[in-house]
């Protein structure tokens, strides 16, 4: 910042800066200390430039020792080299990878993640049955590539050569060469079985297929194709083409090879790819499911939907459960629940189940922002249509929904929401869904909005709330809500407590040992 003038016109120059930046206590701290480092470089009081110097390595030094937001941040740069790292002992990936790639389905999803490989380099084919799908998907990508050059992020000559690299079919033969396939229909395991079996007759046999899903069985996609072993999961998050995220999800088939090669791909298009393993929901989801149950069980027993997500946003979070469930669509839920037989009182007995997130759907067609209407209210006129405004009818729903209801202070409703998010991550660990803890962080900070300077979900619960603490309520809510099993305590968070280690001790010891 270049200011003339003397020194108090120098501290509201360094004060409108710092009026910017994230509060202190809210991620801030290293941007704030090297403010102050500036101010003392012009502060009279400081003495000599030597004097200055010294003012800025005490500052560092001062959050190098004490600062937890450092520890965090550290431990997210280091996780996320173990994060995506090939697993040991990985073949290297085929040189040169493939550069001619299909993308099956055409719409928000699709459309972004040819978006990505086209930055990239890739000659992209996509492919829709639908012609004014695939024309609507054709739109988006040129969108999307107006949109980084209108951001500085590409030249208009970058941004014109990549869209040249695009073709488009309305049939699945148009993929016949190419070496590497993702397929992004919606979620529907009986179509994903049919495309991949017609894949199948007509891509080459080294061809690595991929789908994009985000709850669907791998296993069961990959087993219909002769070989099984090029199949691979890749859960994109949406929207795709902005969000780094990618779960590379192996089957039980998917060979060493074929996981090297997805993982070069991904890192190729500039994503941060993690290795999970097959299962309902994967790692994110899997985790979201308690977080967003049991934050609707509050809502059940008299907290306000906004109480609970400014609570979340409040933590450091960059939205909370209801405002996700507005972006994501309500509906999206609604129909995964429908799907298991939950919706209108077809869950296992016993089962503890709030259907208050099924008739925001069913009986008010609140879907979320694409309807203008969810837990919140949406304006077109007002922040694009994406701020969330307080609803009267949703207010008026829930109170016919529930009794008298229950008062809650902040920390009761995070530690509700996100304690079952943090046992399920325990239960990912115990079944090696994920090799590492820090896969898990990784994958809710560059996926799910967790703050890096509270360095994860996992991090956050050892480090800093202390897994004695998130067992002991852990076991006071299971002996409460029974029905839920997402209040079952992990045994691998039992084990730690009564060891008294931490999680990344155990993570580490478990590594030493495999390399014995």
């Amino acid at each position: 910042v270049k200011v003339a003038g003397d020194a108090s016109a120098h501290d509201k120059a360094c004060e409108a800066v710092k009026s910017k930046l994230p509060q202190p206590h809210m991620g801030g701290e290293a941007v704030h200390g090297a403010v102050d480092a500036i101010k003392a470089s012009y502060d009279p009081s400081t003495g000599s430039f030597s004097d200055c110097i010294d003012t800025e390595m005490n500052i560092f030094l001062d959050l190098l020792a004490n600062s937890a937001q450092g520890r965090a941040r550290r431990h997210v740069f280091f996780g996320e080299r173990v994060a995506t790292a090939p697993p040991p002992g990985a073949p290297k990936a085929s040189s040169p990878l493939p550069n001619k790639v299909g993308v099956i389905g055409a719409g928000t999803m699709g459309s972004g993640i040819a978006t990505c490989f086209l930055r990239a380099g890739y000659e992209v084919t996509l492919v829709d049955v639908n012609p004014e799908g695939l024309a609507r998907g054709e739109k988006i990508i040129q969108g999307n590539l107006a949109q980084d050059v209108k951001r500085g992020r590409a030249s208009q000559e970058k941004a014109d050569q990549n869209l040249s690299m695009l073709k488009t079919n309305t049939a699945l033969t148009g993929l016949a060469d190419a070496g590497f396939v993702v397929e992004a229909v919606f979620e529907n395991m009986d179509l994903k079985k049919k495309i991949f079996k017609e894949l199948d007759g007509i891509v080459s046999p080294s061809t690595i297929l991929c789908t994009n899903t985000s709850t669907l069985d791998i296993d069961e996609i990959g087993a219909v194709v002769k070989d099984p072993s090029r199949t691979m999961g890749m859960h994109f998050f949406s929207p795709a083409n902005v969000m780094k995220l990618v779960e590379n999800v192996q089957s039980k088939h998917t060979s060493a090879q074929t996981i090297s090669d997805v993982t070069a791909h991904t890192k190729k298009i500039g994503k941060v790819g993690v290795l999970v393993g097959n299962c309902d929901g994967f790692v994110g989801n899997r985790m979201v499911a308690p977080y967003t149950g049991e934050a609707c069980f509050c809502v059940e027993e008299g907290a306000g939907v906004g109480d609970v997500d400014s609570a979340i946003v409040d933590l450091g979070m960059a939205i909370g459960p209801f405002t996700m469930g507005d972006i994501a669509g309500n509906d999206i839920g609604y129909l995964i629940r429908k799907e298991k037989g939950w919706v209108e009182g077809g869950f296992p007995e016993g089962m503890r189940y709030c259907d208050i997130a099924d008739k925001l759907v069913t009986d008010l067609g609140r879907i979320g922002q694409k309807a203008g209407k969810g837990w919140y209210d949406y304006d077109p006129s007002v922040g694009k249509g994406r701020l969330p405004m307080p609803s009267e009818e949703v207010d008026r729903f829930l109170a016919d929904c529930r009794g008298e209801g229950v008062s809650f202070e902040d920390k009761d409703l995070v530690e509700r929401s996100l304690f079952p998010l943090v046992n399920e991550g325990f239960k990912i660990l115990e079944e090696d869904i994920c090799s590492r803890p820090e896969h898990i962080d990784i994958i809710y900070i560059y996926g799910y909005g967790w703050p890096v300077w509270r360095g994860g979900p996992m991090y956050w619960a050892d480090k800093e709330v202390g897994l004695e603490h998130v067992l002991k309520m852990t076991e006071l809510y299971h002996s409460k809500y029974g029905g839920s099993d997402w209040w079952q305590p992990s045994q691998l968070l039992v084990d730690l407590v009564k060891e008294g280690k931490s999680v990344y001790d155990w993570a580490n010891e478990k590594t030493r040992k495999s390399k014995m």
